[in-house]
């Protein structure tokens, strides 16, 4: 019976979304992901749904009431005529943007204090408000408990959940950002008992679910997850100079652009660490265009008609404006230099390039940055430019990501997901597919993109071998054998072997993945962490041995290794003719002995 229940309902519930979405403009159809949380969410089930950037989160919640109104006859809804979603929402500008889309669904919406007398009387079917003023306002607290909303009360939103704990959890050296965020789990106390929770985010990653779960007490939730690996976007990581004039270098190709292009310029975000360093940014392009910043050339240089613009939180409202309307297709403005502020709930469809100047300090706001880029669907390209400074203080998945040989696209989405994906051709994928891209038979011959080719990236080569695990095991054995014979030739300074050596084990890593490559010493030097031009060559005299398909290259500098017998008394017994030789051998310093 239970069952047969169930399946009614269900069945009621596709027919009111079908329905629902006959009658609105510009909806056919939902995705997958955001059908299976609606029927969830509309059945009672607590969801946290991981949907990427652009994905809509935002059309689930907004749904709700309209499809709860189609089933307002129905016995199995309690029927509910006058739905209340409670919205729970980081940011006013965020909110105040939902309010706008919901209305253009004809869902009535409204944000704590801007329409209070409505919102009271029950008669508001979207309600945002911050987690502060839902939990520490009285007046809101009170209106969660009473008669006329809480039975009306239908879910409750958390979106952005991934700020329950990165702005409601402090740590040991500072306090929390907005402490409210992680206290939204009281919400449920305040409302009737059994109402579901939706948690919308894009950014948290494997590990952090479960803490999202526990502040917001969801138990037994579903989790709906869709891989924000998109195909689309390119990835990119380069290195550049410590120095702060040399660096912005690797900006040049999007002045290039500006001058080019004007008006057309692809729209670029570029995200910087630092309100400083907006300024900074913006005065290297000024140096560099000139008059050229503006449209045209504009002679009286006005702010509408800059091609370049600053958002970071203290960004006058105005310009903020500005920037956000020609992001969405109504202004001149089409590079932005952007701290993290142009982040949430913002959503730019053709964005053509992002750019990291300096990773973010973790993994999820890489994510979230990238995100930017392609929701259009057309390919786009996002690179992050680093050097050592700005390695000081982020977390282990950041560094993992920023130094991979291998996969830059793997090395950021394995975070978020168990099995990510390369794309194919590799040229398309990231810098390091592109190096080893093998797309044609000859070689592959597409140049890396501007925003990479500035630092003159090596040429693939044509060649390319067949490489079986065996070769690899050897080649792996003769990098180790090579080392020991450096080793043993040093006078150890360091703890470590590789700085003793300065022939590490990512290198071995490397050239045993990269072997089926490696044919010539400039392509070695340019793809593998190698510091010596004689590492180089003996890498690729390995490739001779190994494989026997190149050139014989110069002999090996590896001789046999004499280790002196311990026990053999002739050593100490030398005639004094030949003390010097021997004391050379153990390098005995006869002064500071005797």
């Amino acid at each position: 019976m239970a069952d047969a229940e169930a399946d009614a309902r269900d069945s009621l519930i596709e027919q009111a979304i079908s329905a629902v979405l006959e009658e609105l403009d510009g909806i056919s159809e939902l995705k997958r992901e955001q059908n299976e949380a609606l029927k969830a969410f509309l059945t009672g089930k607590d969801i946290l749904a991981l949907l990427p950037t652009g994905f809509g989160k935002s059309l689930i919640y907004q749904l709700v009431p309209l499809v709860y109104k189609k089933l307002a006859d129905s016995s199995l809804f309690s029927g509910v005529a006058s739905p209340i979603v409670i919205v729970v929402s980081p940011l006013v500008a965020l909110m105040e943007d939902q309010v706008k889309e919901a209305s253009k669904l004809g869902v009535s919406a409204a944000q704590l204090g801007k329409d209070d007398k409505a919102i009271l009387d029950g008669k508001v079917e979207l309600v945002f408000g911050s987690p502060e003023s839902w939990l520490h306002n009285k007046k809101w607290r009170e209106m969660l408990a009473s008669s006329r909303c809480r039975d009306n009360i239908v879910g409750i939103v958390i979106d952005e959940a991934h700020t329950t704990y990165k702005w409601g959890e402090g740590s040991k050296t500072s306090e929390a950002f907005r402490k409210s965020f992680s206290q939204l789990g009281e919400l449920r106390s305040l409302v009737k008992e059994g109402t579901p929770v939706l948690a919308l985010t894009a950014s948290v990653d494997s590990k952090s679910r479960q803490r999202v779960l526990k502040l917001l007490n969801m138990q037994g939730a579903q989790t709906i997850l869709f891989s924000p690996n998109r195909e689309n976007i390119r990835m990119g990581v380069v290195k550049v100079p410590y120095d702060v004039c040399k660096q912005l270098v690797c900006l040049d190709w999007v002045a290039k652009m500006i001058k080019e292009k004007g008006v057309d310029t692809p729209y670029t975000i570029i995200y910087v660490r630092s309100i400083n360093a907006t300024g900074i940014v913006f005065h290297y392009f000024k140096h560099l265009l000139s008059d050229g910043m503006w449209v045209d050339r504009d002679p009286e240089q006005k702010a509408k008609n800059l091609l370049v613009g600053i958002y970071h939180k203290d960004t006058l409202p105005k310009y903020k404006e500005n920037v956000v309307s020609s992001f969405s297709g109504s202004g001149n403005c089409r590079v932005v230099i952007a701290t993290t502020a142009l982040g949430m709930g913002i959503n730019f469809p053709h964005v053509s390039n992002v750019i990291l100047l300096g990773p973010a300090m973790d993994a999820e706001t890489i994510l979230q940055q990238v995100g930017r880029a392609g929701r259009d669907g057309a390919q786009t390209e996002a690179v992050v430019y680093y050097h050592g400074g700005y390695m000081a203080k982020v977390d282990a998945a950041v560094k993992t990501f920023v130094n991979t040989t291998g996969c830059i696209r793997k090395a950021l989405y394995s975070n978020f997901e168990d099995t990510p994906v390369s794309v194919t051709p590799g040229h398309r994928c990231c810098t390091n597919c592109h190096k080893t891209c093998t797309c044609a038979a000859e070689g592959c011959t597409e140049q890396f993109p501007a925003s990479e080719s500035f630092q003159n990236t090596v040429k693939l080569p044509a060649r390319f071998r067949e490489v079986d695990p065996e070769d690899r095991i050897m080649v792996r054995e003769m990098m180790h054998e090579y080392r020991s014979f450096l080793l043993a030739n040093t006078t150890y300074l360091y703890d470590s072997s590789a700085a003793c050596a300065g022939f590490s084990d990512q290198l071995i890593d490397c050239v045993a993945d990269k072997c089926d490559h490696l044919f010539d010493i400039a392509y070695i030097k340019a793809h593998c962490p190698v510091f010596k031009d004689q590492h180089a060559k003996e890498i690729l005299r390995i490739m001779y041995e190994v494989f026997e398909d190149i050139d014989e290259p110069e002999p090996s500098v590896k001789e046999p290794i004499h280790v002196p017998d311990m026990t053999f008394a002739g050593y100490f017994d030398a005639p004094d003719d030949n003390y010097e030789v021997y004391s050379e051998l153990w390098m005995f310093d006869s002064e500071s002995e005797s």
